[in-house]
């Protein structure tokens, strides 16, 4: 017990654990403003028109891998190992993300010109929601607070574009306004967030000049990076290719069905991210500095990961049926038995991205790249033969196992590997070994 007393008192980790806190305290706030108001819309909106709101956005979630550029954990591990060039790196990768965000909202806005597939609303929620492809250049400043752990901040401006975001949303139901409206005001969340974002990181000393970027380094950012980029479309495929192919498969309707379910699902997936980011750190001083002290942590990183996962799944796989008659009424009562499997992807996905790290610190990107593949591969396979028999519940099941494949038993088909897929293996062994952390002296 005074060994883990020693390791709370030290500041690196009352700093981690701050930033955790304030990052928690963020969905906290997310839950109870935007998945509230989210359920009020859902029921406005019933499962048809929530059905192609929720397709325009997995079609443009489909294409967010293009202006990410896979960047996020090659500039997280830039940033640290290097902050003398914060403003060189920052400003190589604004300029990256913006020329891709760009391209990708005209090829959007020319997709929903077409019209090819679409139909109803769809054509003009999809040339609206296109503007999204912006974010992750915009973005950049939350990803500098959260690499320095000034959780506390980037908290107070999502929070604050929030609340603005979910009045307006309520404004809109009172006043029985139509689809597109809606999808209007996503776009103005990211808009009112990315201002915030910029002003509180510059006043807490983030410099980023566009002339600052180099095309050397922008070169060696895509090098490093490009693997993590095909692999972000993977994992955007076995994300969200379900509701494209329930779109064509089974209309709309059940669209809005199984997005409904995986909405209180994925609702959890920034619990693993804030993990990350208030560890790494610490993981990476390890590495560098005490080889075995970092496979220690990485095993008690995984070991969190997946009890926080189990935490979560199983009560609300329990009480599924109850809670989806809560959140949406009887109109959506179909969606609890997918929400009851669909929950249990979580596992993976704190196992995943606690994996995610450890491959870029690693340099096993293109590992990365093939195991999201493969997930991406066995998601689409599944799909075509558990929607036409069981809709909105195969698809839950092909996500749950592509998923695994992805995040976890892909790692033992590469030598390099094999180390994490058993640690990732003793994590989902928790609920036996837990007792074990209780009982250390």
């Amino acid at each position: 017990m005074q060994q883990m007393a020693d390791f709370v008192a030290k500041p690196g980790f009352r700093k981690a654990a701050a930033n955790l806190g304030w990052l928690f305290a963020e969905r906290a706030g997310r839950l109870l403003l935007g998945t509230v108001v989210g359920l009020l819309v859902a029921r406005y909106l019933g499962p048809e028109r929530l059905g192609s709101l929720s397709y325009a956005v997995a079609l443009v979630t489909l294409l967010g891998f293009v202006p990410t550029l896979g960047l996020d954990a090659i500039l997280k591990r830039e940033l640290l190992n290097a902050p003398e060039r914060s403003a060189e790196v920052l400003a190589s990768c604004f300029t990256l993300r913006g020329l891709a965000g760009v391209g990708g909202c005209l090829a959007v806005g020319a997709a929903a010109w077409a019209g090819i597939g679409l139909s109803g609303d769809e054509p003009r929620l999809l040339a609206v929601l296109a503007i999204l492809l912006l974010q992750p250049a915009l973005f950049l400043p939350e990803l500098w607070l959260q690499t320095h752990l000034r959780a506390k901040v980037a908290t107070a401006v999502q929070l604050g574009a929030l609340a603005v975001a979910s009045a307006v949303r309520l404004w809109l139901i009172a006043n029985n306004a139509p689809l597109t409206t809606f999808a209007w005001v996503v776009v103005g969340e990211m808009a009112l967030g990315s201002v915030g974002f910029f002003l509180v990181a510059r006043r807490a000393g983030l410099r980023m000049p566009v002339t600052a970027a180099r095309v050397v380094t922008m070169r060696r950012l895509l090098a490093d990076a490009w693997p993590l980029m095909f692999a972000n479309l993977a994992i955007a495929v076995y994300m969200k290719i379900d509701e494209v192919m329930l779109r064509q498969l089974a209309g709309p309707t059940a669209v809005g069905i199984y997005s409904a379910a995986a909405k209180l699902s994925e609702v959890w997936y920034f619990v693993p991210t804030a993990l990350a980011s208030s560890v790494l750190p610490a993981l990476l001083r390890a590495r560098q500095n005490a080889p075995e002290e970092y496979a220690r942590r990485q095993q008690q990183y995984y070991d969190l990961s997946a009890a926080v996962a189990y935490g979560l799944s199983v009560p609300i796989a329990l009480a599924a049926p109850w809670v989806v008659r809560v959140a949406y009424g009887a109109e959506f009562a179909a969606a609890g038995p997918i929400l009851a499997v669909h929950i249990w992807s979580s596992v993976f996905v704190f196992l995943g991205v606690a994996r995610g790290q450890w491959l870029v610190n690693e340099g096993f990107q293109k590992f990365y790249l093939a195991a999201t593949c493969a997930g991406a591969v066995a998601n689409i396979a599944l799909n075509l033969v558990f929607i036409p028999r069981w809709g909105g519940l195969g698809a839950a099941w092909a996500t749950v196992i592509s998923y695994g494949l992805a995040a976890w038993l892909a790692s033992y088909f590469h030598p390099g590997v094999r180390a994490s897929a058993a640690m990732q293996t003793r994590a989902l062994l928790i609920p036996w070994r837990g007792w074990r952390y209780l009982r250390r002296p």
